[in-house]
């Protein structure tokens, strides 16, 4: 049996996060292209007269960045400093 090491669970959690975080924003991603298009047919074949679907779409994509911003590109952060504050628990 090999030995771990607290620094290599570290390693492997960060990256298990990072994978995770990434596979539920394409999840994201996908399903909002796809309720995009769905709304801008539905405006364009049934009320062309005002371009409405613009508002959702920027609603959506505000929502979209945010959970990359949040879910993705500081997901390494948020694990480490969710690491250090067990670590710090687990020395009181």
């Amino acid at each position: 049996m090999s030995s771990l090491t607290l620094a290599d669970y570290q390693k492997a959690e960060v990256a298990a996060s990072r994978d995770e975080a990434r596979r539920g924003f394409a999840v994201h991603l996908w399903i909002t292209v796809a309720v995009w298009l769905i709304l801008i047919a539905v405006n364009v074949f049934v009320a062309a007269e005002f371009p409405w679907s613009i508002f959702p779409v920027a609603g959506m994509a505000i929502g979209l960045y945010a959970h990359w911003f949040f879910g993705v590109k500081h997901v390494e952060a948020s694990v480490r400093d969710r690491q250090h504050e067990i670590e710090r628990r687990a020395n009181l």
